[in-house]
């Protein structure tokens, strides 16, 4: 399970087509002892304009990965490095030895509609790549307000001076995450639903 000590970190993107993706990426070293990724497709109903999950939604995939994800991970001793939530799905990113079919067994009676895809990723370059998003956000500039248009000061000084109004209280300004336009797509993400069977 998730120690204490884990960072996560939340990027939020937008795919060629405008379509917003929010990506978690864990921060962890690679390890050569798991050298498969496993990708979970979990399917949510679309009901927000924003193709994002509603609070039932993401309610439903904190329950998946606290209760059936991490002890499962826990258990086989894989690791959960990244999820990304765009569209109608979300997809947990594992890594883990060459055996999928434990963890698909752990898995797949949550949900009958899960979808599970895994490939060969020794040098782990699809992390790689998450990782590389994630730096691209934080070296995206902060946004800067447009700059005023310059002052007639001759005109100014004709028009009578306005009465001074109370100034409202600051309101502390929401932070703004980066729009990221450049999207990693994971190796084998599914164009459609349907799952690719493994054989026993």
């Amino acid at each position: 399970m998730a120690s204490e000590g884990d960072v996560w970190h939340l990027v939020e993107a937008r795919r060629e087509d405008g379509t917003p993706a929010m990506f978690r990426i864990r921060n962890v070293e690679p390890r050569p002892d798991q050298p498969r990724i496993f990708v979970v497709e979990m399917p949510y109903p679309v009901t927000e304009l924003s193709r994002l999950p509603d609070a039932a939604s993401y309610r439903r995939v904190a329950q998946f990965e606290e209760q059936w994800l991490e002890p499962a991970c826990a258990a086989l001793g894989w690791t959960f490095v990244a999820a990304k939530t765009e569209d109608g799905s979300v997809f947990l990113y594992l890594y883990g030895n060459d055996d999928p079919l434990p963890m698909i067994e752990k898995l797949s009676p949550f949900d009958g509609s899960l979808g599970f895809f895994d490939e060969q990723d020794p040098q782990w370059d699809e992390y790689a790549a998450l990782r590389e998003l994630l730096e691209e956000a934080h070296a995206m500039p902060p946004e800067t307000p447009d700059p005023a248009p310059p002052v007639d000061r001759a005109a100014a000084k004709k028009q009578p001076a306005a009465k001074k109004k109370p100034a409202a209280k600051k309101q502390p300004a929401a932070k703004k995450r980066p729009a990221v336009k450049k999207q990693p797509a994971a190796k084998k993400q599914p164009a459609a639903k349907s799952k690719r069977k493994l054989k026993r």
